[in-house]
This record gives structure tokens, C-alpha cells and sequence, in this order.
């Protein structure tokens, strides 16, 4: 059975616009070098010839020329209390398929999302969020889940062990079930670099032009000894590269070069039987969490000036786990 869902998101929290959080305006950052230095008479005048109307905010302002351009320059820092105006949007395909109980004692469900997150919730420079519209860093296009519910035949009539009472009492009952899920990655959010953007906000890294060969390296995330005294890297530095001072840098907030997290996948299994005492009930069961033990790597670090950039440095799932579960109802 198919479905949409989808939603969106209004007023969430950003990083504040760019006015209200005394960022300066981008416009400035033609000013080069002469941001950084103190704002005198010949600073500015040279400044006035890059950008005219630049000018004293006031009579004793004292400070760098970029700290004179800020909307506010009488403070370091400025909080927008009023600055959640990022955007979301959410749209999924989603599908299920049921098998229901029948004379077998087979129950199967399988459900299958494809969808697609997309938001503004950071931003380079409060100036200009339209930029920032980008993949959401929880996107996950492909989600799927099985359940699988089997209510074991063994010792009912005519079935294997019906004919003797004891071996009846102990195999009937018994139901085992399943589930197993999927999850793409998310997306890799992120490549930060060395920036040069005095009060301008911060920047990503470039695209390195030059580059060509795979970006994903080394073979699958966890691949080699992860833990040894020099790691493997997964993702290539060289695809990237820090950009031009006083540039916010081109590759987008997630996904450059498609990059994304390891994906998850998992099996728990659970095997579990109810005996009728009287008018009270005992339930026995066993859970394994887990089943084959998959590793899922995280923690991958993804500013390239980074000595551990593209490296993985934690497990993000919970290894094997197995539980046994008595239960009296009365």
C-alpha cells in the first residue's frame, strides 16, 4: 500500500541574520587586508576608494576597519533572540506490505520509505541563507524495515512431536520472530578549512579544481585498523582545498562529493513461549539485539586542516546483546 507524507518547517532556529547578529555585510569583504588593520584616517580613506561611504560609525570609535563595519561596532558580539527564520521541508514515499496471520503461523510486514530532507538551518553568513538550502543533515533516503513473526508448528497435531505428551509440553507454543532494518547514511555535514573572514561569519571549504580520482578511499568505513598508530583516512584531503581569504568557500553545507555516513543495518531476533498456569500465566523468552554483531563507524572528522580528517574515531550502534525475559501474569 503506498502513501505520501511530507511536511515543512517555518521559523526554526538558524544562525541568526546577519544585521541582528553583527556579522558584517559581505559586500566589505572587498576590502581585503584593510579589514584586519586599524581604522585611522589612511585606512579609511583607502577603504572609501574600494567601497564608497565608508566612514567613522562615530567620532571616538577605536578598532579595526571590519569591526567599524559591523552594524553594531560598539559591541564584540550581538545574540538575533529573534533569529529563527531557517526553513525545512520534508517529502516521502512510503509503502507497506503485509502478510497476515493464516494457518501457517506466518506474519510478515515489510515497510520501504524513499524520501528526501532538505533545510537552511545553518549559514555561512546571516546575509544570505538562500544559499544555505541544502540536503538536511538527517536525510535518509532509503529506509526499510522487516518484521517476520513465526509461530513454530512443532508439536501440534499431526506435526513432529504430537505423539508423545512430554515432548508435546515442551517444543509446542514456541513463536520466534524477527526484525531487520536498513538505513542509509546520513549525509556528511560540513568540510571546514582555514578561514579568513574577520566578523563576516565563517566559511567551507573549496572544491579543489585540480583534483581527480575517487574521494572515498581506503575501502569501506572500518576497513583496516582503525585503531592502529596511523589509521586510514576514507575520505581524500586533496579533493578539497581551504579558500581564498575573505571567501566563504564553494562546496555546500552537506553532501560535497555526495559524501555521507556509513549506513546502518541490524537484526534482532527473539525467541519466546507462554505457559497456562491455572489462571496465572509465565512467560519465557530470549532476545538477541544485534544478531550478527555489524559495526556501524562514525564520527568521521571533516575539517581538511585536521590531522584525522577522514577518519573514523567511534561506533555509532551497540554491539551483540542478549537478554532472557521471564514474565508472570496473575
Amino acid at each position: 500500500m503506498p502513501a505520501y507524507a511530507g511536511s515543512r518547517g517555518e521559523f526554526l532556529g538558524g544562525s541568526g541574520r546577519g544585521f541582528y547578529a553583527n556579522q558584517l555585510d559581505p559586500k566589505y569583504l572587498a576590502l581585503g587586508n584593510l579589514l584586519t588593520q586599524q581604522a585611522t584616517a589612511a585606512n579609511i580613506a583607502a577603504a572609501q576608494a574600494i567601497v564608497p561611504g565608508v566612514a567613522l560609525p562615530y567620532p571616538n570609535f577605536s578598532g579595526t576597519i571590519s569591526q567599524m563595519l559591523r552594524p553594531f561596532p560598539q559591541y564584540s558580539a550581538v545574540t538575533d533572540v529573534y533569529g529563527n527564520v531557517a526553513r525545512s521541508t520534508y517529502h516521502s514515499l512510503q509503502f507497506t506490505a503485509e502478510k497476515r496471520p493464516t494457518a501457517d503461523g506466518l506474519t510478515i510486514t515489510f515497510n520501504y520509505t524513499f524520501s528526501r530532507t532538505m533545510d537552511d538551518l545553518a549559514a555561512r553568513t546571516g546575509y544570505n541563507f538562500e544559499q544555505e538550502w541544502a540536503v538536511g543533515v538527517n536525510d535518509q533516503p532509503h529506509v526499510w524495515n522487516a518484521i517476520v513473526v513465526y509461530n513454530v508448528p512443532f508439536g501440534a497435531t499431526g506435526r513432529p512431536g504430537s505423539g508423545n505428551s512430554v515432548v508435546r509440553a515442551i517444543v509446542k507454543d514456541w513463536q520466534i520472530s524477527g526484525i531487520t532494518q536498513f538505513r542509509s547514511g546520513r549525509p556528511l555535514g560540513v568540510i571546514g578549512a582555514t578561514c579568513n573572514l574577520p566578523n563576516a561569519g565563517t566559511c567551507y571549504a573549496d572544491f579543489n579544481p585540480s583534483f581527480n580520482g575517487p574521494v572515498r578511499i581506503n575501502g569501506d568505513y572500518g576497513d583496516g585498523d582503525v585503531l592502529g598508530a596511523n589509521p586510514p583516512a576514507y575520505i581524500d584531503r586533496a579533493a578539497f582545498q581551504s579558500p581564498a581569504a575573505f571567501t566563504y568557500g564553494d562546496t555546500p553545507r552537506t553532501l560535497a562529493h555526495d559524501l555521507r555516513n556509513p549506513s546502518y543495518f541490524n537484526q534482532d531476533f527473539s525467541v519466546r513461549r507462554n505457559f497456562p498456569m491455572g489462571r496465572a500465566r509465565l512467560g519465557l523468552g530470549f532476545d538477541v539485539f544485534n544478531l550478527f554483531n555489524n559495526v556501524v563507524f562514525g564520527g568521521i572528522q571533516t575539517n581538511i586542516t585536521n590531522a584525522n580528517f577522514g577518519r573514523v574515531s567511534s561506533q555509532t550502534n551497540t554491539p551483540r546483546v542478549g537478554q532472557v525475559k521471564v514474565r508472570l501474569e496473575f
